[in-house]
C-alpha cells in the first residue's frame, strides 16, 4: 500500500486553481485550503469538523452535541488508526489481517484502497 498522499487529486471545487470567484474578489479556496490539490481524506475530515463546529458556535443550543458527536468521530479514528497500526505489525500471510488492514483504511484513507485477496 502506498500513502493516498503521494497520489494527488485535482480539487473539483476550484479546478486545481486554489482560489474561488467571488463578487469581492478572489478567495483561496475551502475545500482545498488554496493548494489546488485535495490533502488527504483525514485532514479534509478534520477541517469540516472544525467549521462544522465553529458554524455551531459554543452558545448554541447544539453546540453541546457538535462538540460530543465531534469527540466521539475524533476518537472512533484515533481507534482505528490504532488498529490499522497494529495489523502492520503482523505478518502478511494472515487473510483475516488483511481483511482488517483493508477495512480500517477503507474508513481512514490513509493508503489507496487495494482489494485483499480472498
Amino acid at each position: 500500500m502506498s500513502p493516498a498522499s503521494e497520489t494527488k487529486s485535482t480539487c473539483q471545487s476550484c479546478h486545481g486553481q486554489g482560489e474561488l470567484p467571488t463578487d469581492y474578489g478572489p478567495i483561496a479556496c475551502p475545500d482545498c485550503g488554496g493548494a489546488g490539490d485535495l490533502p488527504r481524506r483525514d485532514a479534509l475530515v478534520e477541517w469540516r469538523l472544525r467549521a462544522i463546529e465553529e458554524a455551531h458556535g459554543e452558545r448554541s443550543e447544539s453546540a453541546q452535541d457538535v462538540r460530543w458527536l465531534a469527540f466521539e468521530l475524533r476518537r472512533a479514528r484515533s481507534t482505528l488508526l490504532q488498529v490499522l497500526a497494529l495489523s502492520q505489525d503482523i505478518g502478511d500471510g494472515d487473510p483475516l489481517v488483511q481483511r482488517i488492514r483493508f477495512l480500517a483504511n477503507d474508513a481512514l484513507g490513509i493508503y489507496e484502497p487495494v482489494q485483499p485477496d480472498r
